[in-house]
């Protein structure tokens, strides 16, 4: 677990509280989050870590006795704790050894390598115990007694920054461009399913997630911003002020969220629709450490300096301090049943917080630890994942094979030496030669090797080893040849492998001995990139009667390659730009595309298909689309006459000037047959007209006559003419210009 030392103040000066309203205002806040512990368990005891030793240690907070050691690390190793009914899960962050135990036997049910230091976290949940691996961006659900992986882990593409569980059992995670995905395991399809997604504004890369009863608090490190997601009244506010690495709960009420800055000694506390920024450096608290919630009050451990400081909601000063040794470590918070108990991994004592403020100590060993010597017990090689149980010393309880040994034995802290047993007398020879623990042992067989297919394809394998080290290790799948080689000290390593059914082996080998091989490992089916589409096929069709072009195609499935197809990422690029879109559940798409006439052909048009799965964006395959019509149609013939007669017809009498021209046409055979479109232009009428159109290949067209009224004497005639044109969208021609008169009666008969 990550701490701060070598700074220690005690000042007098009055606390400090900045109220920060609501409002997105630019600031650097705080780094990820620092080692937590995730407690829920109702036995009444309470597992605590002691990286000085290398044990974790129950203690019985009623009695304030000791109960049990767990020698599960060397000393100074960092240890991770992860405990809740019936079972505790540690995790070693220095060698990357993750060990499940059950707490009715205090014996290790399974165990695991993982990556060292704070890429991994332990999250659960009503028995379901997930597994956060912050370095390849993947959640994978664990079987809790085996550590053995379940179903399908999740990958995020960007990778993972924080994640947090909520009291609903959603894994919520956020990735390094700010994108917070809701999951949801589902023990029916054994895999995640994503439930939501949002984009966290001014968060990103130092993002810090809290976990609450529904929904999670994000702590926006790069802007510094402060967003609740999925709580009944959630927030959105600025956190300005707190810089460095942020130190922040498992989790904690959704109204009464902390978060702690070691670097800056400040504390941010949600609630209330806002963030209130305390500066606890001011009541000599330099340093604060990782807080919890409890009755209403924020406590925050301070390093260095040897005390816990109680908050208020409104960030005020709530009774005394507590203070503890601060030479034998800095103070460590774990909530557990209803008790806020303070850890100090060294000490000989820590202390209980009561539900009504109160303080009790508690007892962590029966005797003092030794000093610089590395723990209580000898250290073991890496391979032996765990160490044996080391129950405290007690009179009370019967020896060995004498009983049963009862769940939580009582510890006293000082036993009796009276009691210690009468040494036996030298046994007699029995004829064998006594057994030399530094005499060479045989060279064992690794065990218990596990595979686990990577996000990207690979596989990770991992394995155990007893007795004395080898030289090196070799990983190969069953029945083939060496894949890597590792040193002696290594117990996993990430091989390659095709899509398929694998499994592995290891052999153990030292010079001058036969290598030793492992059984295989439990088979892991593999998958990857999806392969490239084939068969791509389309065409282009332009539109005789708009100003679009319709572009359609169609290909084969590309191999999944052992994982589903979920879309096809298809892009189009022609004459008048690029199209993007996603398909999913089929093997064609179509585009549509626009220019500034009919026919419309946007050659050259090309298309590039790319097949995505879980793994990822397979190769692209591009393809070149052709034009297939309609083609422009030929224009006709121009200056030619269409015109080979006329009639006329007033409509009642003359002098009102309306009437009808008939006109007999016989077109040549360039513009009978012309598929385009014709239409006629007439001048004469006392007002415009607009173009009218006809059949190119009509025999005859009517053409309304409106010369108005005559007004006074004169002969009548008016003058007229009409033009056709053809047209086939981009070109057109004209025909020669047909003229004719009509005459009008007076409309006065005594007019000089």
């Amino acid at each position: 677990m990550k701490r701060q030392h070598g700074r220690s103040a005690r000042g007098t000066a009055e606390l400090s509280v900045v109220v920060v309203a609501a409002s997105l205002v630019a600031g650097v806040l705080f780094g990820n989050g620092v080692t937590r512990t995730a407690v829920d368990i109702a036995d009444g005891l309470t597992w605590f870590t002691d990286d000085p030793t290398g044990q974790v240690i129950e203690v019985n907070p009623a009695t304030g006795r000791p109960e049990a050691e767990l020698d599960v690390g060397d000393a100074g190793d960092e240890l991770a704790l992860a405990q809740y009914d019936g079972r505790l899960i540690v995790t070693n962050r220095t060698t990357g050894e993750l060990s499940s135990f059950d707490l009715t036997s205090l014996l290790t049910s399974g165990a695991r390598q993982v990556a060292p230091g704070d890429a991994t976290d332990v999250l659960h949940d009503d028995g379901a115990v997930f597994l956060l691996d912050r370095e390849r961006g993947t959640v994978a659900s664990i079987d809790p007694v085996t550590t053995d992986p379940i179903g399908e882990m999740w990958s995020s593409p960007e990778g993972i920054v924080d994640a947090a569980i909520d009291g609903t059992g959603r894994v919520w995670a956020i990735d390094p461009q700010g994108l917070l995905t809701e999951l949801r395991w589902s023990t029916s399809s054994l895999r995640f399913v994503v439930e939501d997604t949002r984009q966290i504004d001014h968060s990103g890369a130092r993002s810090a997630l809290v976990g609450h009863d529904r929904g999670v608090t994000v702590f926006g490190a790069d802007e510094g911003i402060v967003v609740q997601v999925g709580t009944d009244d959630d927030v959105v506010a600025d956190a300005v002020g707190l810089g460095g690495e942020l130190a922040v709960p498992t989790s904690a009420p959704a109204d009464l969220v902390p978060a702690a800055s070691p670097d800056t000694g400040r504390v941010a506390i949600v609630g209330s629709g806002g963030v209130r920024i305390v500066d606890v450096s001011t009541i000599g608290c330099e340093e604060p450490g990782r807080p919890e919630v409890f009755e209403g009050l924020v406590y925050v451990p301070c390093s260095g300096a040897g005390r816990v400081v109680r908050l208020t909601a409104d960030g005020q000063r709530a009774g005394s301090d507590i203070e503890v040794n601060e030479d034998q470590g800095d103070p460590d918070l774990v909530l557990d049943d209803g008790t806020l108990l303070i850890n100090v991994p060294g000490a000989t004592q820590g202390a209980v917080v009561h539900a009504d403020g109160s303080v009790s100590t508690i007892t962590r060993y029966a005797t003092p630890l030794q000093q610089s010597g590395g723990g209580t017990q000898q250290a073991v090689a890496p391979p032996v994942p765990v160490r044996p149980v080391n129950p405290v010393p007690n009179p009370a309880v019967p020896a060995p094979g004498s009983g049963p040994r009862p769940a939580h034995p009582v510890t006293e802290p000082e036993p009796d030496p009276s009691t210690e047993p009468t040494p036996d007398p030298d046994p007699e020879p029995s004829g064998q030669p006594p057994y030399d623990p530094d005499a060479p042992q045989p060279l064992e067989a690794p065990t218990r090797v596990l595979a686990v297919e990577m996000p990207s394809g690979g596989v990770e394998v991992t394995w155990h080893h007893g007795g004395d080290p080898a030289d090196e290790f070799t990983v190969q799948e069953e029945g083939g040849g060496v894949l890597v080689t590792v040193s002696g000290v290594e117990r996993q390593t990430s091989v390659p492998a095709q899509p398929g059914t694998h499994r592995f082996t290891v052999t153990a080998i030292r010079e001058g001995e036969p290598p030793e091989t492992s059984a295989p490992s439990n088979p892991v089916n593999t998958s990857g990139l999806p392969g490239a589409v084939t068969g791509i096929l389309g065409e282009v069709a332009g539109n005789p009667d708009d100003t679009t072009a319709t572009i359609t195609v169609r290909w084969s499935e590309a191999e999944d390659n052992g994982s589903p197809i979920v879309s096809y990422s298809v892009d189009m690029t022609d004459a008048n730009g690029s199209q993007h879109t996603d398909v999913a559940g089929a093997t064609s798409a179509t585009f549509i595309s626009t220019c500034a006439t009919t026919y419309c052909n946007p050659s050259p048009v090309t298309v590039t298909i790319r097949a995505v799965n879980a793994k990822g964006t397979g190769p692209a395959k591009k393809a070149t689309l052709t034009y297939n019509g309609p083609e422009v149609p030929t224009l006709p013939v121009a200056d030619r006459q269409l015109v080979t007669g006329f009639s006329h017809t007033w409509q009642g009498l003359s002098w009102y000037g309306v009437g009808t021209t008939r006109l007999t046409l016989s077109p040549p055979e360039s513009w009978r047959e012309f598929p385009g479109t014709c239409s006629w232009t007439h001048e004469g009428n006392q007002t415009a007209q607009e173009p009218v159109q006809f059949r190119c290949d009509a025999t005859n067209v009517s053409v309304p006559i409106d010369t108005g009224m005559t007004r006074k004497q004169d002969n009548g005639v008016r003058r007229h003419s009409i033009v056709f044109t053809a047209s086939n969208g981009t070109e057109s021609v004209t025909s020669e210009r047909f003229e004719w008169t009509t005459e009008q009666a007076p409309s006065c008969f005594r007019c000089s």
